[in-house]
């Protein structure tokens, strides 16, 4: 047993140095992150049905696309066919140009209930954690990097790595009835899918230590407090919202979308010095463009422009 009472994954510290190994090659650092999520809570493993596809997409009007996980059998705890489904519908999205901003969303009671730790022991055991092709990693912590947005919508319990996706997307969205937790120092471990630096950037350190560090939950209103989320909804509305938030941001120009979204990810990434030497060369680029003449026009016909993204 952990010292949190939860069931052996089997995953032992061989497996964590072996993943760890992998870590120059790509996505073999995100082995850690994955001794994360709490056991379901009647000690059995989540039963996936034969053949389902996991995570859904569908394409909305305008440039949206849904990104929904489906398994709500299991409180849509992340197995490993599950992350490598979403790192595949991140690449698909990032790589299609008639696609401008995507939601994701949880399917069921839940966001997600974490890590579906049978999934991830087995796998480890046989091996370090090989990604698929065409891939992005939906924790954003190694590999290729979105230039497009994320707005995540979430209800119900949003446990471990999966606040650890719901931290990685760009606007937050959620229903009264979420409730969060980080709490992986209670079961011997640290999360390790990027909210060392997330929750501590956007929350800040005091309040981000007080729930790593304790292991309890916080509320969509405690979230909101701390700037993790921008927006709470009564439960059930809260994937509206989000695709509310998207259909703005898909009628804004795509070329400034991505250069904003580019200099933002660079201060914060490489420095202020840096961001701020790019600014003007990126804003003569965009002064030239396609998009930009079409704003202009748009205004002299008293008219919405219509964005091409050229």
């Amino acid at each position: 047993m952990t010292t949190s009472g939860e069931p052996e994954t089997g995953i032992d510290r061989r497996d964590f140095l072996t993943v760890l190994g992998t870590a120059a090659a790509g996505l073999g650092a995100a082995g850690p992150a994955f001794a994360q999520a709490a056991a379901p809570a009647n000690g059995t493993a989540p039963v996936q049905p034969q053949g389902k596809n996991t995570v859904n997409l569908e394409r909305l009007p305008n440039g949206v696309l849904l990104i929904g996980i489906d398994r709500a059998e299991a409180q849509n705890r992340i197995d490993i066919p599950t992350f490598n489904a979403l790192g595949q519908a991140y690449y698909e999205f990032e790589h299609d140009n008639d696609l401008r901003v995507a939601v994701l969303h949880g399917k069921g009671p839940d966001f997600s209930q974490g890590l579906d730790l049978q999934s991830w022991g087995a796998g480890l055991r046989a091996g370090p954690f090989q990604p698929p092709p065409k891939f992005i990693d939906p924790v954003g912590t190694a590999g290729p990097e979105r230039s497009k947005p994320i707005v995540v919508a979430v209800q119900g319990r949003v446990t471990r790595v999966a606040h650890e996706i719901f931290l990685a997307a760009d606007v937050r969205v959620a229903a009264q009835d979420s409730v969060f937790n980080q709490g992986e120092a209670t079961a011997a471990s640290f999360p390790g899918g990027g909210a060392t630096i997330r929750f501590v950037r956007e929350a800040g350190w005091g309040n981000a230590m007080r729930y790593m560090l304790t292991g309890q939950d916080w509320r969509a209103d405690e979230a909101y407090r701390m700037g993790l989320v921008q927006e709470v909804t009564a439960p059930g509305k809260q994937l509206d919202r989000a695709v509310e938030f998207a259909r703005l941001i898909a009628a804004a120009a795509p070329l400034g979308v991505r250069a904003l979204f580019a200099s933002a990810r660079r201060a914060l990434s490489e420095g202020e010095k840096l961001a701020l030497a790019t600014l003007q060369p990126e804003l003569g680029r965009l002064l030239r463009s396609e998009d930009r003449q079409e704003y202009i026009r748009s205004l002299g016909e008293s008219r919405a422009p219509v964005y091409v993204g050229r």
